[in-house]
Protein backbone atom coordinates (compact mmCIF):
# COMPACT_ATOMS: atom_id res chain seq x y z
CA UNK A 1 0.00 0.00 0.00
CA UNK A 2 1.10 3.24 -1.03
CA UNK A 3 1.56 6.50 1.30
CA UNK A 4 -0.98 8.28 -0.51
CA UNK A 5 -3.34 4.90 -0.55
CA UNK A 6 -2.89 5.38 3.72
CA UNK A 7 -3.86 8.57 3.76
CA UNK A 8 -6.44 8.09 1.90
CA UNK A 9 -8.22 5.67 4.16
CA UNK A 10 -6.87 7.90 7.24
CA UNK A 11 -8.72 10.64 5.93
CA UNK A 12 -12.21 8.36 4.94
CA UNK A 13 -11.67 7.08 8.63
CA UNK A 14 -11.60 10.74 10.13
CA UNK A 15 -14.91 11.41 7.74
CA UNK A 16 -16.77 8.22 9.05
CA UNK A 17 -15.88 9.08 12.63
CA UNK A 18 -16.64 12.70 12.16
CA UNK A 19 -20.04 11.73 10.33
CA UNK A 20 -20.70 9.44 12.91
CA UNK A 21 -20.42 12.15 15.60
CA UNK A 22 -22.05 14.37 13.73
CA UNK A 23 -25.00 12.40 13.58
CA UNK A 24 -24.98 11.58 17.44
CA UNK A 25 -25.53 14.95 18.12
CA UNK A 26 -27.92 16.21 15.84
CA UNK A 27 -29.93 13.13 17.59
CA UNK A 28 -29.44 14.77 20.65
CA UNK A 29 -30.37 18.21 19.24
CA UNK A 30 -33.82 16.61 17.66
CA UNK A 31 -34.40 15.00 21.29
CA UNK A 32 -33.85 18.13 23.03
CA UNK A 33 -36.06 20.24 20.36
CA UNK A 34 -38.90 18.04 21.34
CA UNK A 35 -38.59 18.23 24.79
CA UNK A 36 -38.59 21.56 24.98
CA UNK A 37 -41.84 21.83 22.15
CA UNK A 38 -43.72 19.92 24.74
CA UNK A 39 -43.23 22.04 27.66
CA UNK A 40 -44.16 25.15 25.12
CA UNK A 41 -47.29 23.70 24.58
CA UNK A 42 -47.94 22.99 28.00
CA UNK A 43 -46.92 26.53 28.88
CA UNK A 44 -49.54 27.67 26.30
CA UNK A 45 -51.86 25.57 27.11
CA UNK A 46 -51.66 26.89 30.93
CA UNK A 47 -51.18 30.12 29.67
CA UNK A 48 -54.96 29.54 27.80
CA UNK A 49 -56.47 28.33 30.78
CA UNK A 50 -55.57 30.89 33.07
CA UNK A 51 -56.84 33.52 30.67
CA UNK A 52 -59.72 31.68 30.22
CA UNK A 53 -60.46 31.88 34.10
CA UNK A 54 -59.02 35.90 34.53
CA UNK A 55 -61.29 36.95 31.38
CA UNK A 56 -63.88 37.73 33.33
CA UNK A 57 -62.28 39.65 36.45
CA UNK A 58 -62.81 43.08 34.72
CA UNK A 59 -66.20 42.45 34.15
CA UNK A 60 -66.35 41.46 37.69
CA UNK A 61 -65.17 44.47 38.77
CA UNK A 62 -67.74 46.81 36.38
CA UNK A 63 -70.29 44.50 38.21
CA UNK A 64 -69.31 45.70 41.46
CA UNK A 65 -69.08 49.07 40.82
CA UNK A 66 -72.63 48.75 39.32
CA UNK A 67 -73.88 46.71 42.72
CA UNK A 68 -72.65 49.34 44.91
CA UNK A 69 -74.86 52.17 42.81
CA UNK A 70 -78.21 49.89 42.73
CA UNK A 71 -76.96 49.94 47.02
CA UNK A 72 -77.12 53.24 47.52
CA UNK A 73 -80.52 53.43 45.45
CA UNK A 74 -82.12 50.71 46.80
CA UNK A 75 -81.40 52.34 50.23
CA UNK A 76 -83.01 55.39 49.53
CA UNK A 77 -85.61 53.53 47.98
CA UNK A 78 -85.99 51.86 51.24
CA UNK A 79 -85.84 54.95 53.42
CA UNK A 80 -88.63 56.72 50.92
CA UNK A 81 -90.90 53.07 51.68
CA UNK A 82 -90.42 53.09 55.55
CA UNK A 83 -91.60 56.89 55.89
CA UNK A 84 -94.56 55.77 53.26
CA UNK A 85 -95.27 53.12 55.68
CA UNK A 86 -95.22 55.06 58.71
CA UNK A 87 -97.55 57.73 57.23
CA UNK A 88 -100.35 55.58 56.15
CA UNK A 89 -100.16 53.44 59.16
CA UNK A 90 -101.63 56.66 61.57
Amino acid sequence: MTADQELWLLALGIAAFVLVVVTVLLHQILLTAREIRRGVLAIWTGGKRIAANTVNVAQLQRTNYLAGGLLSSASSIASAAARIGKATSK
